[in-house]
């Protein structure tokens, strides 16, 4: 082989390996008996959904995005216990969305308990 052809596999190489080495966010998610919680649109939407729509107490999820990764932001699910069914814009019942944002690359979900520690999920992270 000549320089060039050597020159030309070496490229494509490395063109070929930045570009298998570029993986797409990975969704995220947890739950537990009351509150779940996922990412989607490629990390950038958080969905909250309580697993127990007829309980008393509400669910949020908390999270981080890249944009702000020292500030905890946390949606929350406060139609519980209304007796109407409610669904996000993919339809998923009693669950709410935020705003499609930057990536989110921890979370976790939390039944609220005014009186007792939170009952959340624990933290997932990429």
């Amino acid at each position: 082989m000549n320089g060039r052809t050597m020159r030309r596999i070496a490229a494509f190489t490395l063109i070929t390996g930045c570009i298998v080495g570029a993986s797409p966010a990975m969704a995220l998610s947890a739950s537990n008996t009351f509150v779940s919680v996922w990412t989607e649109n490629s990390g950038g939407v958080m969905n909250v959904k309580d697993n127990e729509a007829s309980e008393i107490e509400p669910v949020k999820g908390e999270y981080y995005r890249v944009a702000h990764p020292n500030d905890r932001l946390t949606l929350w699910n406060k139609k519980h216990g209304l007796g109407e069914y409610y669904e996000d814009n993919d339809g998923d019942a009693w669950t709410v969305e935020s705003g499609n944002h930057s990536r989110i690359f921890k979370l976790q979900g939390c039944q609220y308990l005014p009186v007792y520690p939170d009952k959340c999920t624990g933290w997932k992270s990429e």
